[in-house]
């Protein structure tokens, strides 16, 4: 199946800690041990008539394993496995009934494999094993000879106390009365399940390693995406801010200067140039309120159409103000299209022309315009003394929502950087183009103020406003002219078939 990563692909950590690491899990256990190493030895004695009958210091020694399992682990592993392994051995050697005794040790090891650090567990608990059996198989050497002679001594229906007939299985001397424990057939079988056990387990710890290790990774991807969103998001708000405010202010200073000189020697120019100050603050004002709105998942952004809150409606002068104009005629930002920050109808893409998961479909990630806004623009430079010549090929009016938002930021910060970083500029020239990708020009013949400086935040952010929808942006000196010269080329998606690539919907 496509996409299924196997569950063996996913490291097993040998330092994380093991699923038995918990009290209660092994108390349970402890506890469920005890009653039954116990209570199996009294009725196993019944069996074994060779065996010397439980008492206090045989259920002591039941219960060193249990009392190790709680007690010691996880931290001392290899002293319970060995105070385990020891109480058993000297618990066959006192004579007393064998079987049941050997689940304290086989829980112990079990217990130890799925505790603690993998790669410790697995070599604490098969040495345990080995110790484990090779005891018992010497304590068995041992004692077999006497229990040997106890069963020659006894006539063949005392040691048939189970009703088997002699001769049933293995030796003379190990039929019927339990016995067949201290056979090598017998050995060899209990040591294969002990080690069939401790496989098994292993391998359950290997698979709870694995899911453990697969679930951490995915919390560890979710908070790194979380991360990377928040950071993105950062991003996009800063770079919202930085073009709304540093294209206002921009033209802001520069309008006051002009208002500070012309204050005494020419009032209706310094008032001219009070009304821009008042009409360029007013549309940022906007602009801002939609940026936040945006952040604030579109709550508080205007609907399309409609005046923000506090604002007047298009067209409408504000209450009390004189409807502005510019020194070369052109009608202000009071008098021209609607509003440009108003977002689009329906879901625009953002820097990266994709909606964010979990958002409303009709809330916009980002500001969007029709390239009527880039007159707007060139209004505002016309005001602070710049001649721009503004030149949309055919086939520009009908981008995206998303490239017409792109095209509109790339050329604010390039009459923004003009006004701040180029102040001998007079003359600006703004192309837009399109062939098969829009191509955006903006060219000034002023001189850059104290040469090359490092890119800010406005060019940085103009670039990644660029790379994010797959375009490609350089700014510098032009060539053989004098000025600078910014030129971004964006990529136009083609449209989803039977959808119009303005994207209006019926």
């Amino acid at each position: 199946m496509l996409g299924t990563r196997p569950k063996s692909a996913t490291p097993v950590d040998p330092l994380a800690p093991g699923p038995s690491d918990r009290v209660r899990p092994r108390v349970f256990v402890a506890v469920a041990v005890a009653l039954a190493a116990n209570g199996g030895s009294v009725g196993a004695a019944r069996g074994q008539t060779w065996a010397n009958p439980p008492d206090l210091t045989s259920l002591l020694l039941l219960l060193v394993a249990p009392a190790a399992l709680v007690f010691l682990l996880p931290r001392r592993p290899a002293l319970a496995t060995v105070l385990s392994v020891a109480a058993t051995l000297t618990y066959l050697l006192l004579g007393y009934p064998w079987g049941p005794v050997f689940l304290g040790p086989v829980a112990l090891l079990a217990t130890v494999m799925l505790s603690g650090h993998a790669r410790r567990a697995r070599l604490v608990a098969w040495s345990g094993a080995a110790l484990l059996v090779g005891g018992v198989t010497a304590v068995a050497t041992l004692i077999a000879p006497r229990v040997q002679r106890l069963q020659a001594d006894r006539p063949p229906a005392a040691r048939d106390t189970w009703g088997h007939a002699p001769g049933t299985y293995g030796p003379a001397w190990s039929n019927g009365d339990g016995a067949w424990f201290l056979t090598t057939g017998a050995l060899v079988a209990a040591a294969a399940w002990l080690a069939v056990i401790l496989l098994v387990v292993s391998a359950a710890r290997d698979r709870i390693s694995r899911r453990e290790a697969a679930r951490a990774a995915a919390q560890e991807t979710a908070a790194e995406r979380e991360r990377t969103a928040v950071a993105s998001e950062r991003l996009r708000i800063a770079r919202e801010l930085h073009d709304v405010l540093a294209h206002s202010l921009s033209a802001i200073n520069v309008q006051a200067g002009v208002g500070l000189h012309l204050l005494e020697k020419n009032p209706g120019q310094a008032r001219e140039a009070l009304t821009n100050i008042r009409d360029t603050s007013k549309d940022a004002l906007a602009e801002v309120r939609v940026v936040l709105g945006i952040v604030r998942e579109g709550t508080s952004s205007p609907a399309p159409g409609r005046a923000a809150p506090d604002e007047p409606a298009p067209g409408e002068p504000a209450p009390g103000a004189a409807p502005g104009h510019t020194p070369s005629g052109d009608p202000g930002p009071s008098s021209a299209a609607p509003p440009a920050d108003e977002p689009a109808t329906g879901a625009a893409p953002g820097p990266t022309g994709a909606a964010r998961p979990g958002w409303d479909d009709a809330a916009p990630l980002a500001p969007t315009w029709d390239l009527t806004a880039l007159h707007r623009l060139a209004d505002q430079a016309r005001a602070d003394g710049l001649d721009v010549t503004i030149e949309l090929a055919p086939g520009v009016d009908d981008l995206p929502d998303h490239l017409a938002g792109v095209v509109h930021r790339v050329v604010q910060e390039s009459l923004t950087n003009v006004r701040r970083h180029a102040p001998s500029a007079r003359r600006v020239v703004l192309r837009v183009t399109r062939v098969d990708d829009v191509v955006i020009t903006v060219a000034d013949d002023g001189a850059v103020r104290g040469g090359p400086a490092e890119p800010g935040y406005g060019l940085l952010g103009m670039r990644e406003r660029v790379e994010g929808v797959g375009g490609t942006v350089t700014a510098g000196p032009r060539a053989g002219d004098a000025g600078w010269e910014v030129r971004a080329t964006l990529p136009v998606p083609p449209a989803p078939p039977g959808d119009p690539e303005t994207g209006d919907t019926a």
